[in-house]
């Protein structure tokens, strides 16, 4: 099978089964985008747990995980319907209407993009893909993960293999080894990942408000950089962000559908990288401040704890230490996350934009969130055993991945605030007579 046939037919699998998980009354075009994220994120997440149980990480594997999740997806769906939510379609002018087009004319690009590219990063097709590859054939087996004298091991044996195992099913499905899966498949991700931003939103940001939030992001030369990269750092950051997302949104509609969203995509992220688990704690501290019901989403943690288990059942040994004596080398790691993360070259303006909304909206307080997720990241550098320059050189320009896009979903969303609060301002002043 070609490239593009076979990780269209691996993503139109993942839609499927996303659209079953959200149920019935999300059967629309609309949704293709968040169904495509639920969908990965779920089939992945179920044969990891296959994979440490002892399976294969095979297609047929793949096929039967994906069969039992939309099976038990409808019968949740019948006796457990979900309600529509009801948000009345806002007007769409000319402009907010070219603005999505322009957004969607850059997606297609960056899709095409993705499948004429082959990885750039040597982690990419020197540790994910080898990995992925090797539980397709053996299974987890731990003399290729943990020290043993008798072959050798893969490099960051601690990381989860969500990653591995979701390129591994569209090499499969190619039919040989070629590492443009990886780039494809994060480019079908990252555009559903703006798809599902903007359903998520549409009805609760103006679209004039939406469209430009969304164009400052696919704008970002980095966004499509990482992409081509093959990096598993920007998939955590989609997962995380659209969890952020839904959290935000579950604190104005009390919505179930939201809070359990926001659950799931904070579980899927916990299985692409290590540093997913203290990022998930911080957002859990972080909104169990602004209502305590969402330390719900609190109960992703626990699908951390089998593959920890099997890390420590086997003696794989990971990289960070806790050792906090060196805070030396917090300069080094701030000034080369900060140069990153501002850069209007690399991520436009995303990050300051949400400051300067969150200040003028007065609503501070949701600088935490990309605050907390920042605050991880100086600490994996302080406890780090690595050189600090060779470790910020080769890393900080997408270990900031989840801080921007984390920032870019909250850009629409303070942007409303603060027109919101302008609004009756307007009227007061009318109703005076004051120009």
């Amino acid at each position: 099978m070609s490239l593009v046939l076979g990780v269209c037919a691996v993503n139109t699998a993942f839609v499927a089964v996303g659209y079953a998980l959200l149920g019935r009354p999300r059967w629309s075009w609309s949704w293709a985008g968040l169904a495509l994220l639920v969908g990965a994120g779920a089939v992945g997440t179920a044969l990891f747990l296959a994979v440490i149980a002892g399976l294969h990480a095979t297609l047929w594997t793949a096929a039967g995980a994906a069969v039992l999740l939309a099976a038990g997806g409808l019968a949740a769906g019948r006796r457990f319907p979900s309600n529509r939510l009801s948000l009345a379609s806002p007007p769409l002018d000319p402009v907010a209407a070219g603005a999505f087009g322009l957004v969607a004319g850059i997606c297609a690009v960056g899709v095409v993009g993705g499948f004429r590219s082959s990885p750039w990063l040597d982690d990419a097709w020197g540790i994910w893909l080898p990995k992925g590859l090797a539980l397709w054939h053996h299974g987890l087996d731990e003399r290729l993960f943990a020290p043993n004298g008798e072959f050798v091991v893969f490099g960051v044996p601690d990381y989860p293999l969500w990653w591995s195992i979701v390129t591994s099913l569209d090499v499969q499905a190619v039919g040989s080894t070629d590492v443009r899966v990886m780039c494809a498949q994060l480019a079908l991700l990252t555009v559903a990942f703006v798809a599902a931003v903007a359903r998520l939103l549409w009805g609760h940001v103006r679209p004039a408000v939406l469209a430009g939030a969304l164009l400052l992001l696919v704008l970002s030369p980095e966004l499509w950089r990482h992409v081509q990269g093959g990096i598993a750092d920007l998939p955590v950051a989609i997962y995380l962000a659209t969890g952020v997302l839904c959290g935000a949104l579950w604190l104005r509609t009390r919505a179930t559908f939201h809070l359990v969203l926001a659950g799931t995509c904070a579980a899927v992220a916990l299985q692409i990288k290590t540093e997913a688990l203290p990022e998930v704690v911080a957002l859990v501290a972080v909104g169990a401040l602004f209502a305590r019901r969402l330390a719900l989403a609190g109960v992703s943690l626990l699908l951390a704890l089998p593959w920890l288990a099997w890390r420590s059942a086997h003696d794989v040994p990971g990289r960070a230490e806790l050792d906090f004596s060196r805070a030396e080398r917090l300069p080094d790691a701030l000034r080369a996350t900060a140069e990153h993360l501002f850069d209007p070259t690399e991520w436009t303006v995303l990050a300051a934009a949400a400051i300067v909304l969150a200040l003028l909206a007065r609503r501070p307080a949701a600088l935490l969130v990309p605050a907390s997720l920042y605050a991880v990241v100086l600490v994996a550098y302080w406890i780090d055993r690595d050189e600090i320059g060779y470790l910020v050189s080769t890393s900080a320009y997408r270990v900031i991945d989840t801080v921007v896009l984390a920032a870019a979903v909250l850009v629409p969303l303070l942007a409303e605030a603060l027109l919101e609060q302008r609004e009756p301002l307007r009227e007061d002043r009318a109703l005076v007579g004051e120009p």
